[in-house]
């Protein structure tokens, strides 16, 4: 009976202490900055910060995950006109889809850097993606999470080919999950 319990005692203190590594925090801040070029220069805007879910560990990255949305309402250059066509039929179209989403499937670290590999969706369009991201430990014990990458508009069906404005998006992401 002593062994039994023994083992058991074992079994709970594994996976109590396995859980205690690889908890689930959630994005309790951030920002999404974007920027894309046309005729007239760059155009700069934001988003609201991303919402959702991580795991982060960074002595074993490949334990980690990341659940991120980001409301594509929230699309703002300060310009109202082009803020309203943005969010029509023709570009977000976040009437129907109104959020922004990716969902890891495999976080590595590489040549000192991390890679999320995973599924990005925007509007009805999903493509694997992998994203570089740094990892910074903030004294109390949160991360910052940060991340440009480029992504390609007309691959996610906003917008169609126009000469006035480029093809290729670059997107400045930052959480802090806790």
């Amino acid at each position: 009976m002593k062994i039994i319990f023994k083992i058991s005692l074992l079994f709970v203190v594994f996976f109590c202490s396995t859980n205690l590594f690889a908890q689930t925090s959630k994005i309790i801040s951030g920002s999404t900055d974007f920027s894309v070029k046309f005729v007239l220069g760059t155009c700069e805007g934001t988003f609201d910060p991303p919402k959702g879910d991580a795991i982060f560990d960074e002595k074993k990255p490949a334990g980690s995950s990341f659940d991120i949305t980001i409301a594509a309402a929230s699309f703002k250059t300060n310009i109202d006109a082009r803020d309203k066509d943005m969010k029509s039929e023709k570009y977000f179209f976040v009437t129907k889809y109104p959020n922004i989403h990716f969902k890891s499937s495999k976080v590595e670290q590489k040549d000192g850097k991390y890679l999320a590999t995973g599924t990005l969706t925007i509007r009805d369009v999903s493509k694997t993606v992998t994203l570089p991201f740094d990892a910074k430990k903030n004294s109390d014990r949160s991360y910052t999470i940060s991340s440009t990458f480029d992504i390609n508009r007309l691959d996610y069906k906003v917008g169609e080919k126009n000469w006035k404005l480029k093809d290729v998006v670059t997107v400045n992401l930052k959480a802090i999950i806790k």
